[in-house]
């Protein structure tokens, strides 16, 4: 699959090829790599119907690597590793790093993304979760949906393994079918060791008994609808467990709170105009970046904090 087309310059029907121009070089794609892009029938069936879906190629060996480098450099710059730097820096490193704004605009991600919600999609958040290994690190069962406040529900994460995610090193776990019954209710501050923000947890009643736990190769991704419940185990492996969750909404999803939140568009049009579309990063951790970062790191902590206080004020006494 050939990748970040910057625009179409000819299409040779007599020869049933497509060329592309990218950086100086032209790419020829056949039938057969267009009618691949994206997911099959049966794909979105079963995410439909499931909430999630896994194992997906989407990164080569070479891009894999390149985006670990592109990670090292990043706690090279930062002075410490990832999972043990401050929050904001796991958090949309796509305005401050390149590597990562190139990641969240993959074609063969944003292809699979079109395919569920639709060919104008806006990155919402992108963050980091990498467990060390032999670490406690957990999520317990928990909906994404909860604190971000969009509706409507036109979002799903794409998590991009960046090393090998086994049985061992702390999966993501999905609950089939949950996302179906839409909001559950969920309570902060009460789990030990989470990764997430705010140690959140679904206190009311699903059905646990068919769950499945994504098994990733490096460069694989899982999809998952933002109301499908999830949780992780922590890392018992000797390997860090590295990966990234890219949260695509489209053009239409809207807060709902009292804050207007900064977001990323990375394919087609925003017709609506309900975000502050960011500008790709020109280059890594410039001062222009680097208070764009900050800024949208502080606005989303706003936003979540205001929607946890507004769904926990429903939770029963």
């Amino acid at each position: 699959m050939v990748g970040n087309f910057d625009r179409i310059i000819s299409q040779v029907f007599w020869h049933q090829l497509v060329t592309y121009w990218q950086n100086g070089i032209i790419f020829v794609l056949t039938p057969a790599d267009i009618d691949m892009a994206g997911l099959s029938a049966e794909q979105i069936t079963q995410f439909r119907a499931d909430g999630f879906y896994y194992p997906l190629d989407g990164l080569s060996a070479t891009e894999v690597g390149q985006f670990c480098e592109g990670l090292s450099m990043t706690e090279e710059h930062i002075g410490v590793p990832l999972a043990h730097a401050d929050g904001k820096f796991r958090h949309n490193l796509h305005t401050l790093c390149r590597w990562t704004d190139e990641l969240i605009r993959h074609p063969v991600i944003l292809d699979a993304i079109e395919s569920l919600m639709g060919p104008n999609i806006i990155l919402y958040t992108c963050r980091a979760f990498i467990k060390p290994p032999k670490s406690l690190g957990i999520t317990a069962w928990h909906q994404d949906s909860t604190y971000f406040g969009l509706r409507p529900y036109d979002h799903v994460t794409a998590w991009v393994a960046l090393s090998d995610v086994d049985s061992e090193s702390g999966p993501a776990e999905f609950a089939r079918g949950s996302h179906i019954r839409g909001q559950l209710l969920q309570e902060s501050n009460v789990v030990k060791n989470s990764v997430n923000t705010a140690g959140q947890i679904t206190v009311e009643w699903f059905d646990k008994s068919d769950t499945e736990c994504a098994i990733l190769k490096p460069g694989q991704f899982s999809l998952h609808h933002t109301c499908t419940l999830h949780q992780s185990a922590p890392n018992k492996s000797n390997r860090p467990r590295i990966g990234l969750a890219l949260s695509y909404v489209s053009t239409r999803t809207r807060n709902t709170g009292s804050f207007r939140m900064p977001a990323t568009l990375v394919r087609g049009s925003d017709e609506y105009g309900n975000f502050d579309l960011q500008p790709r990063p020109l280059e890594d951790f410039g001062p222009g970046e680097t208070r764009r970062h900050a800024a949208s790191h502080a606005v989303f902590l706003e936003n979540f904090h205001e929607q946890r206080k507004l769904h926990e004020a429903s939770l029963p006494a």
